[in-house]
């Protein structure tokens, strides 16, 4: 309790200072902003209120909006997500079509990536290159040069790309249909930034894993069709669907939601030790070994949440709870058995806690 109530109290503090400035002591350690836990926050559509939430679990204190407090301005319209690669973050404000990139020490803009028109998540791959999913409809994956943060190449994929992870040697890129549908994983040869393998899973694939095994886990949210009154027409399933590593072939396809509960599942996490899959569905977040071969028929933890990851190192679930897109959100913490440990204001609609 100690602990919530200084992240609390913490929170209270800061919200008080200018959106300009930050904390008048020093970044925590001596590393600044690059260890912690990041929250992603959405923002209102069209409102420019996205911001990204700093946890230094150290200190046990938040660091609301930080980039508008160290930079003097909004990190762009609709945060769709952030991520790490080597000293650098990157910002993707998917509806101002643009990535921001700060420094990972003093969280200080150092560039703007443009020239996308609907940039979802980036992902490093070396420590001279990242990639970068981009497209509503016909997709690509951005290449781009970290050194002088431009766009070299793009490489074609599928329909709406969304997100992307690397395993082994391979990259895979969940195509989820954007604003059409697709049911595919690209598979990408990051040597050749090439496209060697495509491989149909269920319908409109958007979050995947790597388990302990090296197999890939795919959440396939399913389709829904309408007419032009927006009746629906059309629904499938959402899915778990498996790829083998060692053949790339899907090897088990697990039903998690049916026909008629017009619910489209978004987030799958893994566990530390890479041996259980959760996933959000519409009454709460839902555990499930890899040695399954059917869904769990009641939640792990009750409630309707926007966001769900999994710390790497401790082993934490972080869900994340959004109160609509004009009030701060909250990001619940909970142990590896389901003990909630406790919640902390965040921004406006979260979507995601980012670990570095």
């Amino acid at each position: 309790m100690k602990k919530q109530f200084r992240i609390i109290l913490a929170f209270s503090l800061l919200a008080l200072l200018s959106s300009s400035c930050i904390k008048e002591d020093n970044p925590p350690e001596n590393t600044g902003f690059l260890h912690g836990i990041y929250i992603v926050n959405e923002g209102g559509f069209t409102k420019n209120n996205g911001s990204i939430s700093y946890l230094d679990e150290a200190s046990s204190l938040i660091y609301p909006n930080l980039f508008a407090q160290v930079n003097g301005r909004g990190p762009g319209d609709v945060v769709q997500s952030f991520s790490v690669a080597g000293d650098m973050g990157f910002i993707v404000a998917n509806n101002s079509q643009k990535v921001e990139v700060v420094d990972m020490e003093t969280f200080a803009s150092i560039g703007t990536i443009l020239d996308v028109d609907y940039p979802r998540y980036v992902l490093g791959i070396t420590d001279k290159k990242a990639y970068l999913t981009n497209g509503s409809f016909a997709g690509s994956v951005k290449v781009i040069k970290l050194d002088s943060l431009e766009i070299e190449s793009e490489i074609p994929v599928g329909s709406g790309p969304e997100n992307i992870i690397m395993a082994g040697a391979k990259v895979f890129v969940a195509n989820s249909g954007g604003w059409s549908i697709d049911s595919t994983i690209s598979v990408i040869d990051p040597e050749t930034d090439a496209v060697t393998h495509t491989i149909y899973v269920g319908d409109n694939p958007t979050d995947l894993v790597e388990d302990a095994n090296g197999d890939i886990w795919v959440l396939c949210k399913g389709k829904v069709e309408y007419d032009q009154n927006w009746n629906v027409i059309a629904e499938s399933d959402s899915r778990l669907v498996q790829i083998k590593a060692s053949s790339l072939t899907v090897g088990k396809s697990i039903v998690i939601g049916k026909k008629g509960d017009f619910f489209s599942p978004l987030h799958l996490a893994v566990s530390n030790d890479g041996k259980m899959l959760l996933y959000a569905e519409s009454d709460g977040i839902y555990k499930m070994e890899t040695s399954a071969t059917n869904a769990p028929s009641e939640p792990f933890i009750e409630g309707n949440f926007y966001g769900l990851d999994i710390d790497p190192e401790s082993g934490l679930i972080y869900v994340l709870k959004a109160y609509g897109f004009d009030a701060n959100g909250s990001a619940y913490r909970y142990e590896a058995e389901g003990r909630l440990i406790d919640s902390i204001q965040v921004g406006i609609a979260p979507n995601a806690a980012v670990f570095n």
